[in-house]
Parts: C-alpha cells; structure tokens; sequence
C-alpha cells in the first residue's frame, strides 16, 4: 500500500495547498523515508520549479520551504547524483530566484564532494558562468562617464543583481584554497572563473564600471533572517541574498529620482546666465558628474526645472512657517501671518529674479501648467493651514483660492518692484489682503447668494493669471 504513495506529487501538492509543515515532515515519517530518498532527484525540479522572482514577497512561507527541502533532499541523497542535477537546474533556471535558491546547497554538495573537486568545481562555475551569459547585455557604445548610464538598464541591474548572488557561494573555497596544502588544479580554476566574471564573451567588461557595484547588496551577502508563518506553525529561513523584481523596481525608480534631483539641483545655479532652459540641465547634468545628454531624461526641459524649483521653495517655506509663532488672533487665517508667509516665498526668487518672467511664461505650456497649478494649490494650502485654518465650511475654498490670486499678482509685481529691501511688494500684499477681507466680510454677509459668484470670479482670475483659459 505504501509504495503506491508517490512522494513526489505528493509534496508537489502539499506546496501548492500551502501546507508547508506537512511537506518538511515527509521525509520524518517511518513509511515514507525510502521513497522521499530513492525519488531525491526527481523532487530537486519540481521544488525549484515552484518558485518564482516575486515568490519571496508574495509567499515568504513557499520560499523557505522550499529551500528547508533542498536542504533535506542533499542531505538525503547521494552526492554525485544531486550534483548533476543541481548542475542542469542552473542551466534551466527560468528566473533569478531559482538561480539563487540552487547555490547554497551546491555549495554544500561541493563541500562534501572534497576528493573529486576540482572537476565538479569546474562543472559547477562553467554552468553558473553560462547562465550569467546568457542574459542579455544591451551595447550603448558608451564611454567615459556616459557609461553611469548603464546602471539604469534593466539587464545591466539584473545581472549586477546575479553578481551579488555569486560571493557568499565562492567565498568558501577562496578561504580553502588560501590554506598552504590547496590543490593547484583547484586554485587555478577558482581564479579562472573570477576573472572570467569580469567579462562577457565580446570582451566588453561590464561590471567594474558601475558606480553601484560596490555597495549593491552587500550588506546580504552572507546575512540570513528568520521569519514566522504563525498559520502554518513552522519556522522558515529566508535568505536576504535575493532582492524580488517589485522590490528592485521601487529601488530602481529612487535611484532614478536621486540621479534627476541632483542634476536638477546643480542645474540652479546655472539659471541666471543660460535661463531655465535644457542648456542650464546640460550644464547641471556635467557638473553632477553625468554626460550632458542626460538632460533627455526630463521630457519637459525647463518645465521640469522650474517645478524642481517651486517644490524645494515650497518645502522650504513650510519648514520655515512651523517655527513662526502662532497668533492670537480671532480670524480664522491671521492676515499678518499670511502677508509674511507670501512675502517669504517671493523673496526665494531673488536669485533668479531677471529670469523669472520666463519662468512663468514656462509654466503656462500646456504640458507644465498640471505641475504648475499642483505646486501653486499646495503653496497655498500649506500657507492656510500653517496660518491656523482648519476649517471645513465652504470658505476653505474660497480662501485659498483668494490667497492665490494674491500670490500670483504679488509675484508680477515683485518682478518690476526696484524699492529698497522690496517693501513696495510687501504693501502691495498687504493692500490686496485688505481687499480679500472685504469681499470674506461680503461673503459672510449673503454667503448663500454671494459665495458661488465669489468663488467662479476666483477661480478665473486665477486661470487668467496662469494663461490656462487661452488653451485649446
């Protein structure tokens, strides 16, 4: 009756049906063992064939089992047979979380193999040296500093990832073969493969110019943490050595960002001579340390530059605004307090004040006027709320909107305001949020009449002052 049990749909079950303990404890069980141990190198494809790149994240639980039975099966089965088939499974691999869950119990395999080493070392790095290879390296004929630029290529960050998987797997036999009684065979291929991992069959090095090289994944190069299914009530080893596809993705869109908000940000202080414009990006992308084509990568050129801008200032002015005392004042927003926060906010573009006029002529483009309203609305709302506003009536509307259209007519003027310390521009605020109070006093008078005619003016106003109502 028992040998009809096949041990090997039968674990393949239990990991689909997740039930993990189940599947580890086969081997344990009296009635199974021989079969768990004749049928080895059947069950090393089927638990490697259950993982998949985003395995580790979905289902941490599958993963770890999945490598406690590999873990099991080497230790089970007789060493020459896994090696073999572990050996094809890399050359099959159909992902990198595969590639990465066979290493360590090949290395193990290795380890107890130690007579016949250096033939099955060969086989092993010739194997894990094909697989490398046969990822796919774009040629973008790139040189000097422009070839920073691969680092954002998806095949170039897979195999960098790939690379990070190889060190904790060799480091064991480059400390054996430091030891003074080392086989020269063995050393001779140890250093071969390294080498060979320093190029691809053209010839082309790939990995030694990348600026991540040398602290991508390092830290989980030999790290391991443990984690807890409580459902399944069985404790997992996750290795930390491999990053999943979604994981990698957001890593990949910060280091991204990294690269633009430096460019950017050394791209300012080339505004006053060539305006915001994609020769400042140029300039800024060289002196960041990247080629100067890399300004293609802001599909808005001085669009992107000026919101870069408008954001650190708003950031900037918020940080500013939490530290200013808080008044007492009965109004809902403190017209003092606006008034020095609008004033503020002005005065950070002093710098760039002789360009500035092109700046705003930049926003009103059609594909920038979205960043340009989301930066002036947030401008706004962070001044309303700072200033005390935390109401949620129908005014919430109307004062921001009415704090903007102060905003963008102080801007205009400040530009042609030649008065000392531009104390022209902070009575003409002050004017015009005097004239704000009026029609809020108007408004509290008839708000039901006066509030919906109030608050289209507005809104127009404001789009007026954008140049968004002459889009088509």
């Amino acid at each position: 009756m028992n040998q009809s049990i096949d041990v090997v749909d039968l674990i393949s079950t239990l990991l689909d049906n997740e039930k993990y303990k189940e599947a580890l404890n086969v081997p344990n069980e009296e009635r199974l063992a021989d079969s768990f141990k004749d049928n080895c190198w059947d069950l090393i494809p089927i638990i490697l064939g259950k993982i998949q790149d985003d395995t580790i994240i979905i289902k941490p639980s599958l993963y770890g089992a999945c490598e406690q039975l590999l873990t099991i099966v080497i230790d089970k089965s007789a060493p020459e047979e896994a090696l073999l088939e572990f050996i094809e499974q890399i050359e099959l691999a159909k992902n990198d979380a595969q590639f990465g869950l066979i290493l360590p119990p090949l290395q193990d395999l290795l380890k107890k193999l130690s007579l016949k080493r250096g033939r099955s070392l060969e086989w092993c790095l010739n194997s894990i040296s094909t697989y490398i290879e046969n990822i796919p390296v774009p040629d973008h004929n790139l040189e000097g500093k422009e070839r920073l630029l691969m680092d954002s290529d998806p095949n170039i960050r897979r195999i960098i990832r790939v690379y990070s998987l190889l060190p904790s797997f060799y480091r064991y036999f480059i400390e054996e073969i430091s030891a003074a009684d080392s086989k020269i065979n063995t050393k001779e291929i140890i250093t071969a493969f390294l080498i060979s991992l320093l190029a691809l069959k053209n010839g082309h090095r790939t990995i030694r110019p990348f600026a991540s090289i040398s602290v991508i994944r390092s830290r989980a190069l030999s790290s391991q943490q443990t984690q807890v299914n409580p459902e399944k009530d069985v404790k997992l080893s996750i290795p930390s050595t491999y990053t999943p596809p979604n994981q990698q993705e957001n890593e990949d869109r910060q280091y991204e960002e990294n690269i633009k908000n430096c460019i950017l940000e050394n791209a300012l202080q080339f505004v006053p001579k060539t305006g915001w414009t994609v020769e400042s990006l140029s300039a800024g992308a060289k002196a960041a340390g990247y080629p100067t084509i890399t300004h293609g990568i802001f599909p808005n050129g001085g669009g992107d530059l000026v919101h870069y801008f408008n954001v650190k200032c708003n950031t900037k002015l918020v940080d500013e605004m939490k530290t200013w005392p808080k008044t007492d004042s009965k109004d809902k927003v403190p017209a003092k307090f606006i008034e020095n926060a609008i004033f503020k906010r002005l005065l950070m573009i002093d710098p760039y004040k002789t360009t500035w006029a092109k700046a705003m002529a930049v926003q009103t483009m059609p594909n920038n006027v979205p960043n340009c309203l989301a930066t002036l609305l947030s401008l706004v709302d962070d001044i309303c709320y700072h200033s005390g506003d935390r109401s949620v009536d129908f005014n919430w509307y109307v004062r921001r909107v009415g704090v903007a259209g102060i905003y963008k007519a102080a801007e205009l003027f400040y530009l042609t305001d030649s008065s000392q310390d531009s104390t022209a521009t902070r009575n003409f605020i002050a004017s015009r949020i005097r004239d704000a109070q009026l029609i809020q006093s108007a408004l509290n008078l008839n708000p039901v009449a006066a509030a919906p005619q109030t608050l289209t003016a507005a809104f127009t106003t404001a789009k007026n002052m954008l140049g968004i109502n002459t889009l088509k």
